[in-house]
Order: structure tokens, then sequence, then C-alpha cells
């Protein structure tokens, strides 16, 4: 089934909005039909499958995606543009191939189109906007009738009549006169003179002013009919626009070149998804519109809600974007928001283009015509790289587009400009190699369909019910980002499960639950996994971005509890679904429920209950007093000057028209109003539109024996042809957090990414925003490029959006990124521990001292080890550390204790006593536990925290269940005690974490962090090993090591070899395959835009 998704201008690639590909478009595609074709059983029977297929990544090509989407043909889909259901097929050449000129005459074509149909005939239903236009060749004209119509024929014989009429009206009343006047005396002479002039007058006038009624009153209608013609054909019929066409052939050789840089981003980004495998990367270099242009074959007007009378009413003016429901859901709080998306008018317009290469094959003829410069790089196994330099010329396109203009009475006039096509336009190309070294071979087949695929892949993103809107407003404005694509968040609290189904054979299972929107599938947040357990306790929280895609969707929030299973598939325990739009009836609360769990299939029930927590959220308003005043020095703007009757005003007098006077002030400037510190949390949005100047570093200088008097470093700008161009990509750490990663540019010293991703951010007072740039290596790993440091609350302290230039730092490149950022605050407050960072060190200082009944805790009165363990990292405690004093209390003695954790809010730090005591013990249970969530420390503040002290027959379940009232229902457990815990929570990655990062995201995130401050810590800390006037041999090595560490992440010393950087690639990937790491029990989740 179609899911409809509303593109924005400069909306960036993101997780939401990925890099489309013609795989996937195939795969859209394939589920459309079957989702036509098969019954509701199938589709439930499907569901579990498709949530999994999703939630494990599986992913098409591009060009598969559009080989399905082409056998699907015609359909019907949702129209973005007027709101109704209208007809999608994918264009062909033939269907817009004109005929004679006779086609548009209504007495010679039989196929003629409604606005040439002769009197008295119907309209064809084809003509309807549910469908699209007729044949866009064979555009009607009702100019093509005389205007206006000619006079009835009937007309001019009771026009005669009439005239006849006025003269036997005047003859009889001069007979009558004759014959009556005279022979009675003066007096009835002029008395009947005067009655019969009177009669005569009055019966000639009346039959005059009929005759003038008449033939005025017959013009009426003849302007009339030709009125209401005109709006009976015009809507659903396609009119021919030459004058628009000559208006576009003038301005189409003026239009900059730079405009069409994100079309050919986007089709590069598609070819590089579905390149074959022995073709390692391809690039567009280069694309020219030359001046030949696009031709408008035909437009027709089109109504907002067709065929119904009660239009417009209040709900309908966004039908496009949203329901009525969803307006009202939306704009509960923000009515200025909602006032701008429903004022003003609509219009809406069918147009259907085409266009054709201008004649002629030499070089000069070929540059008028729309071409592209490609460039494939040939390889085997990455061991070569082959340029191939490729020229491609559009031969045809042909297609209808969908458009929606919204005017509002405010400059500019125009807010919103939607647009959507008909389906995938056709398009033909043929490619010609420009190498001496292949033959000029005219048309290259596999690459000409490998282009024609790109670009209808490209293109399928924009057909319906998919659209694009651009915000002409704000376009014009100076804001770049202007608004988040989130519309608020979701606040979820999972609390616990209550009797779940037994999945396993031991009659339990391995619960974990997944937070995600029904019909999009992909999981959003799980929790952690619960091992042999079906009365979990999770009290784990997630923030969930809400969209207007899942409005309109009309998307139902799932929680989704399923068994892990090691070797085979997980098994569905139950769900819960609730609608998107009723979560969002009662904004900026948190409501707890418990739902029963329902299932798959036939099985519509299943075992168990949850019990959660949800709330939406909604963005806050900018507020005007914090607006801060513009930094330029430019004078204030004059006054306007005063009116004639204001002139003659005396003091005292009222103004002619004071409400002119009194108009709203306008919305706060994001870029000059700061967020709110009141609320610290909200949705941060990051985008990286592109680099400048991108190269990488000249490691070697200049070489060779005749250097004297040469420069010693190459200072000329980067060239596109140069040798040294980096293949960049973007990765966006929040609080050292790897959230975001963008596509790779191949080749190119000015990459175009214009992608980004939107996140929650808890305090951003605290955020730390870090833009690594790498370079993708073959045979190596990564270097980093450069980094970008954004601490929040220095880049928006003078607005709550910024969009700047920043050189790219600590690493082996040269560079300046263009980058944006914008913070909008959530009504949400959340209390002061929720209001950290998820990665953290745990900092446990001396003495441990326990509290507990020796009575019930006979292994208390005596000295014994403990374990102090994290889900990422363990400490022990040996016997030895501890001691019993006086008062029988137990306490150890030790050096500070640093456990690195990831993933702090669904972490513990638990402390296991006498396990492994005594030979016998080894690999037993502990005689007791002490569990501490990480959730309930505030960071970096050091308290002192008495944990409860629990024994009970199941321990290592007890210690992955957060210890509320519902524990101690379903759990079998005692408190003996309490252990006093002098603790602090270290926001961040520090050294600690070295040995945790294992995958590649968690290695990145620490390299990163590493060129940022680790080094910069260590330096710090070897600057004070001669204090004591000696360097003994451990302080030596750590000096040597950090050296060593610095020159490797520069790639100076033996790093700037690249067979020394082959080897060590070499040497892990062989390592990580004998020895392969143990997988981390909770990886991040990296969103991209591939």
């Amino acid at each position: 089934m179609a899911t409809t998704t509303n593109h924005f201008s400069g909306e960036p690639y993101s997780q939401r909005n990925p890099v489309p590909t013609i795989a996937k478009f195939e795969e859209a595609q394939r589920q459309n039909e079957e989702a036509r074709n098969g019954d509701a059983a199938g589709r439930d029977k499907e569901a579990k499958e498709d949530i999994m297929k999703r939630s494990q990544g599986h992913q098409q090509t591009p060009t598969q995606k559009v080989e399905e989407q082409k056998k699907k043909g015609p359909r019907m889909v949702k129209d973005p543009v007027t709101g109704g259901q209208v007809l999608v097929k994918d264009a062909k050449f033939e269907d817009y191939e004109g005929g004679k000129l006779k086609h548009v005459d209504p007495h010679e074509n039989a196929h003629h189109g409604p606005a040439t149909h002769p009197a008295g005939q119907d309209v064809d239903s084809s003509v309807h906007p549910s469908q699209p236009a007729p044949n866009p060749a064979f555009p009607g004209n009702i100019l093509i009738h005389r205007f206006p119509p000619p006079t009835d024929a009937s007309l001019q014989p009771f026009l005669t009549m009439m005239d006849r009429l006025m003269f036997g009206i005047i003859g009889s009343c001069l007979l009558l006169w004759l014959f009556t006047a005279f022979g009675a005396g003066w007096k009835q002479f002029f008395f009947r003179s005067s009655l019969i002039g009177t009669l005569g007058f009055v019966g000639t006038t009346f039959a005059s002013i009929a005759q003038r009624s008449v033939e005025k009153e017959v013009e009426r209608v003849r302007f009339s009919m030709e009125r209401a013609r005109g709006e009976t054909f015009s809507p659903p019929t396609p009119e021919s626009v030459e004058w628009l066409n000559a208006f576009l052939k003038t301005v189409w050789g003026l239009i900059n070149p730079d405009m069409f840089v994100p079309i050919a981003d986007t089709i590069e980004d598609v070819m590089q998804q579905s390149l074959p495998k022995f073709v390692s990367a391809v690039r567009l270099s280069d694309i020219g519109q030359g001046t030949n242009p696009l031709r408008i074959i035909s437009m027709r007007a089109l109504s907002d809600k067709p065929g119904d009378k009660e239009y417009p009413r209040e709900g309908w003016i966004d039908q496009a974007n949203s329901s009525g429901t969803e307006a009202n859901l939306t704009g509960s709080s923000n009515g200025g928001e909602k006032d701008k998306e429903e004022s003003g008018d609509y219009v809406n317009y069918e147009v259907a283009f085409s266009y054709h290469a201008s004649p002629g094959q030499g070089s000069k003829l070929r540059s008028h015509n729309i071409h592209l410069l490609l460039e494939f790089f040939l390889g085997i196994h990455d061991w070569l790289h082959i340029p191939i330099p490729i020229w491609v010329q559009v031969e045809g396109i042909a297609g209808t587009v969908r458009l929606r203009i919204q005017f509002i009475p405010e400059p500019p006039y125009v807010r919103n400009l939607t647009f959507t096509l008909m389906g995938v336009p056709a398009v033909d190309v043929f490619v010609v190699p420009l190498t001496k070294k292949l033959p000029n071979v005219l048309d290259l087949p596999f690459v000409s369909r490998f282009v024609k695929m790109a670009i209808a892949a490209g293109t399928a993103e924009l057909v319906a019910p998919k659209s694009m809107t651009l915000n002409i407003q704000e376009m014009l404005s100076a804001a770049v980002i202007g608004d988040t694509q989130a519309l608020g968040v979701f606040i979820v609290t999972i609390h616990h499960a209550r009797g779940l189904s037994a999945q396993d054979r031991n009659g339990l299972s391995d619960p974990y639950i997944v937070l995600a929107y029904a019909k999009f599938g992909k999981p959003l947040y799980s929790t952690r996994i619960v091992l042999g357990d079906l009365n979990p306790v999770y009290e784990e929280t997630a923030m969930i971005l809400l969209t207007r895609n899942e409005v309109q969707a009309e998307e139902d929030f799932s929680a989704m509890l399923w068994d892990s299973d090691k070797s085979s598939a997980d098994d569905l325990i139950g769900r819960v679904q609730v609608p998107v739009k009723k979560l969002m009836e009662r904004p900026n609360v948190m409501h707890e429920r418990e739902d029963p769990l329902m299932g798959f299939e036939d099985a519509n029930k299943m075992d168990g209950k949850l019990r959660w927590s949800i709330g939406y959220f909604e963005k806050c308003p900018l507020i005007k007093e914090r607006e801060l005043p513009p930094k330029d020095d430019s004078p204030a703007p004059a006054a306007p000057a005063r009116t004639a009757p204001e002139m003659e005003m005396r003091p005292g007098d009222k103004a002619p028209n004071p409400a002119a006077k009194d108009l709203p002030p306008p919305p706060p400037d994001v870029q000059r109003t700061p967020p709110d510190p009141e609320w610290p949390s909200g949705i941060l949005g990051v985008v990286i539109h592109q680099i400048n100047s991108l190269e990488r570093q000249n490691l070697k200088g200049t070489t060779g024996s005749d250097r004297e008097g040469q420069a010693g470093q190459d200072t000329d700008e980067p060239s596109e042809q140069g040798s040294n161009l980096p293949s960049a990509y973007c990765e966006i750490i929040v609080n050292d957090d790897l959230v975001y990663k963008t596509r790779v540019k191949q080749y190119s010293s000015m990459p175009f990414f214009e992608a980004g991703t939107e996140v929650f951010v808890r305090n951003w007072e605290t955020a730390v925003v870090r833009i690594v740039v790498r370079d993708s290596r073959l045979r190596e790993h990564d270097p980093i490029l450069g980094i970008i440091n954004l601490p929040l609350k220095q880049v928006l302290a003078h607005g709550s959006e910024i969009t700047r230039l920043y050189a790219i730092q600590e690493g082996v490149g040269f560079g300046r990124a263009n980058v944006s950022l914008l913070f909008k605050s959530v009504k949400a407050k959340l209390p002061r521990p929720a209001l950290g960072w998820d990665t953290a060190t745990v900092e446990i200082s001396k003495p441990l001292t326990l509290e507990v009944d020796s009575d019930k805790s006979p292994w208390a009165s005596k000295a014994t080890n403990v374990v102090v363990s994290t889900t990422d990292s363990t400490e022990k405690l040996p016997k030895s550390a501890a001691k019993v004093d006086e008062a029988g209390r137990l306490s150890w003695e030790f050096d500070l204790l640093r456990l690195p954790v990831y993933s702090r809010y669904a972490s513990s730090v638990f402390f296991e006593f006498g396990v492994g005591s005594s030979v016998m013990s080894i690999g037993g249970k502990p005689d007791a536990i002490a569990v501490l969530w990480l959730k309930d420390l505030v960071d970096d503040e050091e308290v002192q925290i008495k944990v409860p002290v629990l024994v009970g027959k199941n321990l290592k379940q007890l210690k992955q269940n957060v210890i509320t009232d519902f524990t101690k229902e379903t759990h079998g457990f005692e408190i003996v005690g309490y252990l006093n815990v002098p603790i602090r929570l270290d926001s961040g990655l520090d050294m600690d974490h070295e040995k945790n990062a294992k995958s590649q995201a968690r290695r990145h995130t620490f390299e990163a962090y590493d060129h940022i401050e680790g080094e910069a810590l260590v330096a710090e800390k070897n600057a004070h090993a001669a204090d004591d006037g000696v360097i003994d041999k451990e302080e030596r090595k750590a000096l040597k090591k950090a050296e060593s560490r610095q020159l490797e992440n520069r790639q100076r010393g033996i790093a700037g070899y690249k067979p020394y950087r082959t080897m060590k690639w070499v040497k892990e990937g062989i390592k990580s395959r004998i020895m392969p790491e143990k997988p981390a029990k909770r990886e991040p989740t990296v969103n991209t835009e591939a």
C-alpha cells in the first residue's frame, strides 16, 4: 500500500527521507500490487513477516525498485493536490505525440476534448479531476469557439415582429384619431387628441422597452453561456499555453546552472546506491541545461474538492497535507501556525510537459541540449580504479505534474507550493564514452539503461501520493531551516509487563519491547532484554519524534513485545497499538495506562498486559521578549510620509484610520531569538549543506633532490581534476553518541550533501554536537579530515537557528563546512536526573560500607569479595580489601573505580557479594546483590547513596529488574541491609571507554573525542611527569605512547606510508575474523540517508 509522504523544500536526506533507490522503488511497487490483489487475511498473515523484514533492514537497490514499479501499471492513489483520488500512470512518449492541427477543430475531429465538444453533447468522464489529462498532446481550447456565442437565428423574427407591433400601434392610433377627433368641437378635439396620443405613445414605448429588454437579456445570456462554458470546461480541460513557452524559452538560458546541483546530487546518489559490483564508484562531475528548454504541452485548472457543494468548509483548506482532525491536533497550542497553514486560498493546476533534444550530433550542437558528464570508476575487489568519463545527453522527457499554490494576504502573497507527479516521467538518453581507449559508440545500452533507471528512481519519490512542498515564504526569508520537520515528541515510559506467555522450552521468555509506528514498521527504540522472566520490570523512558507524515498516514503507535532467541528468529509475545491522533488529543501531560496484548493473524488476544505511560508534547513557540535586536548598525527606516488628512490634523484629533496603526507585531525571528532556558528539552535539527575547498593535506610536502628555493607545500586551490581529492562523508555526534552518517561523495573538493537529522536533546545548555568529516579510503581505516565542535549553549546564544561556515580542525584535511543548526523546545520538564548524557563513566570512591543484619546474613560477618559491574565493564574488589570494624560493619578500601557505560538510562551498576569467594563457589550464585540504576543519578554530582542489599532465590533474574512495588509482588526477595556508595556520574566519553569501543560506531565516536579532548587530557597529565624530578619507566612509556598516538591520528611518521596503514587494516581484519569480538550488549542506532 502506498504511503503518503510529503517532502519539503530543502528537506535534507535523513532516516525519514532516505536517498531514493531503484530497489526500494521496485519493492514498493511489489507491495502495492500484493496489497491490491491480496485479501485482508493474507495481509494480516504477512504483517508479522513485513515488520520482521523491515526491522532486519532488508533493502533493495534503486533499479530493482523502479523495475517493479513499471510492472505495476496504472493505479488509484490519493492526490496530495486536490485531496481526492487520482489515477497515476507512468508516462510514455507515444502518449505525448501530437497529430495534425485539425485535431483541435470541433467539426473535423471525432476524438476532441471537452472544450471542443459541439453544443449539446455530454462531457466525457475521462476528463474528471480523478483522471490525468486525457491526452496531453491534444489540448483543447475554448477560444476555438466564437466569442461571444452567435445570436440565435430565432431571435431576429421576434425583433422584426416587435418593430411591426410598434408601427401598428402608431398607425392604429393615427386612424383612430382621424375618425374620432373631428366634429365634436374644439374641447373634445383637444381631449380626444391628447388621449389617443398618450395611448399611442405608451403602447409604442412599452413595445420598444420589451424589444430592448429581450435583446439585452439575450446578450446577457450569450455572455453568460460563454462564462458558464469556461467554468464548466476549464477546470478539467487542458489548454495550450504557448505564451508561457515563449517566456520559458527566454529565461531558460539565463538560469544559473548551480540551481541544478541538487538534482545532479540526487541522480548521483541513486546511481551510487545501485552500482554493479565491478563498478566501485560513480561521480556526476557536470550538468548543463543547454539552451533547448522544456516545453509545456498543456495546462488545466483543478478544484480542491470536485463536486462537493459544501466547499470550502474549514478543514479542507489544508486537504493536500492533512485532514481537518490533524490540523486541530497539531495546532492546539500554536494557533498562529494553524492560521498560517489554513489562511488564504488555493489554486490547483495540472501541467503536461515534454522535452526533446534538438537535431544535430556535433559537439557544439549537443551542448544545446540537457547533458550530464559522468565518471565511472571500474574496480576489481577494490584493487583497481579506472576512471571512464561518459557524456550523457537527455534525448527526451515527458510527464505530468500537479501544482497546488497557497495565496495569502501578506507579502510575498504566496506561502506554499506543493507539487506531485502523475506517474514516473518517461526519459530517454544516449551516452558516448569520452576516452580514446574505448570505441566511440553512439549509445552504450547498459549505461543508457542504468542512467534512465536512476532518473526514474529519483523522480519516483515525487509520484502521487507522495509530494514535495516548497515554502516560498520561508525561502524568501533569511532562515535556512525555519522549523523542524517534527511536530512534537512522544515521551514513553515502559514500566513493566505482567503475565507474559512462555516462548521457550524452560517455561520462560527473554522479553524485550520495541517501540515503532505500526505502518512504518522500523524499530525506533528497543528496551534491554530481560532473560528468563515473565514479569519484566523495565522503567525505561524513550523519546520518539512525531512528524506530519505519521499524522497524515493515520499511524498507530506500536509497542511490540518479542522473545529474544540466540539462533532463530525472535518470537512475538504480543503488541499494543494506539492511534497517534488519539494520543495527541490531550497533549503536554503523561498518561499511565495498562493494555492487554494483541497478536497477529487469528491470535487476536495474547497472554499478558503492558503497563506504560505515554504523552505527546508540543513544541514551544518562540518568545517575542527574548528576540535580540539586529546586529547591523543600519539606520532605522524613515517614518512613512503623512497623508493629506493627517497633515491637517490638530493635537487631539483622531486619526482617519486608527486601526491601521495597530497591526499585530511580526513573529519573533528564529535567528535572533535564543531558546528559553525554562524549557531545556527539545528537538535539535542539524543539516550539513556542503563543504567548500575540501582537500587532504599533502603530508609529504615537496620531494626530490632539487628542493632549494621551492615552496614547501602546495598552496593552490584544490581542483576537481586533482589527484588528492577525498571521498568525503560526515558523521553527526550528539553528546558522544553517533546518531547520523551521510552518504559518501566520491572524489570531490566541494561535496554537496544537503543531509541531516533531527534528534531529541534532553538539555540544550549542556549538549555538544560534533560533525566529523572522514575520507572513505580503500584497504585502510577512514581517517578524520576534520572535526567541527559545537557546544549548543555557545552556538545558540543569539538565536534558535544558525547557519555558518565552520573550518574543520584536528584532522588530516582542510575545508569549510556550511552547517545549519535549529533547536525547538518542547513543553516537557524532565526531572534533573533525566537531563544528562546517555554515555558516561561511573566513579565509585572509597569506602564502600555495608550495613546488614548479620543474623539474617552470616556471610557479612567476615571479609568477602565484591564484584562491581555495569552493562559494559566489570571491576572486582578482593577479599583483602575488606575489613570488619568493631560495630560489625563490613567496608572496602580501594582506589577510585571508573566503570565506563553506554546507554546509561537503561543500565545499572550492581554489586555482587561473595562471588567466587571459595573454590567450591566458582561460577556459583552470589550471596547477595545491590543494584543501583543510573537513571536516578544527576550528571557530574558526587552523592552518597544507600542501596538496598537483596537476597532471594533467583538473584540473576532480580538484578535485571528495577525494584518497584510490582517487583515485590512478582519476584521473591528480601532486603537485608543497605550499602553506602559514594558515587559520581561523569558525563561523556573518557579514555576508559577506549577498550570498549569495539563496533565501528563506537570506535569512530571515540576517535572524534580523542582528537578533540582525549589528546589534550593525556598531554596535560604527562606534563606533570617530571614534577618529582624523575621520569620513571612507566612515565616514559606513557610519554612515548602519547607521542605515537598523536602521530598515528595525524598520519605522521610511519603512519604516513600507505603500505603501513594497509597492513594494519589487514591485520585487524584477520584478527576480527579469527578471534571475533563478542558483540556489545547495546549497540547505538545510527541513522543514515542511504
